[in-house]
């Protein structure tokens, strides 16, 4: 029993190919272009309203975007494909109610400017990473424009920019409640991405270890600073 189950790989639990996987991408291209642009352009602005101390705009307007991207990418389209679909679109709605939480409440807000510590200019990184760079990674890679993954449409560079967002814009507790969810779905895009053989795979588990080990770095200056000055 237990040499059939060591059998396994993770393939063996993803309920479609390759090429129906890239074939939704591809269908969330054709009907929402040009809203990319729209997108793109939000994300950037979210960056801006977080470096001017607008946090709490910011992570309004993110949430409306964790709840749009729940909704019509996940539960609409990839819960046709894989059945825990539903699943994870109700967890970007929990991230969507973490981060409206925010934005109503004010809790957790960072003191807002230029990023002046490494955790920091890693979150800014981050940030662009996931709503700059993320559309050109499958052209690049050979694949079609509307296959490209693009924030505020897709979960992949939504999550990754949210990590970047979370950096810049949070602290404490708040800080790592908001970057749980975006942590697991970059764990569970690459193992399906790793399972499709998507050249591009290792880049979710980078940019989540990049930005866990600026949060850890970040969480560990905070604590020594408050200690030093108690």
């Amino acid at each position: 029993m237990i040499d059939d189950w060591t059998s396994y790989r993770v393939a063996d639990f993803i309920p479609f190919t390759a090429e129906v996987y890239f074939r939704l991408l591809e269908r969330m291209g054709e009907t929402f272009w040009p809203l990319h642009l729209l997108t793109i352009a939000m994300g950037l602005l979210i960056v801006l309203f977080v470096l001017y101390g607008r946090g709490r705009l910011a992570c309004l307007l993110l949430a409306g975007l964790w709840a749009w991207v729940g909704v019509t990418f996940l539960m609409q389209r990839y819960a046709q494909i894989n059945w825990a679909g539903e699943y994870f679109a109700w967890g970007f709605l929990a991230q969507t109610a973490v981060l409206a939480l925010v934005a109503l409440t004010g809790r957790g807000l960072a003191t807002a400017g230029r990023p002046a510590s490494l955790p920091g200019w890693i979150g800014l990184t981050l940030a662009f990473a996931g709503v700059a760079a993320y559309p050109l990674i499958a052209p690049l890679a050979g694949f079609a424009w509307l296959q490209a993954e693009t924030f505020g449409l897709h979960a992949d560079p939504t999550a990754v920019a949210t990590i970047g967002i979370v950096l810049l814009a949070l602290d404490g507790a708040w800080r790592w409640l908001a970057f749980i969810i975006p942590g697991l779905w970059c764990l569970i895009s690459v193992l399906t991405l790793q399972a499709l053989d998507a050249p591009w795979s290792p880049v979710p588990i980078v940019l989540l270890v990049l930005g866990a080990v600026a949060m850890a770095w970040q969480s560990i200056g905070n604590a020594v600073s408050h200690r030093m000055t108690h």
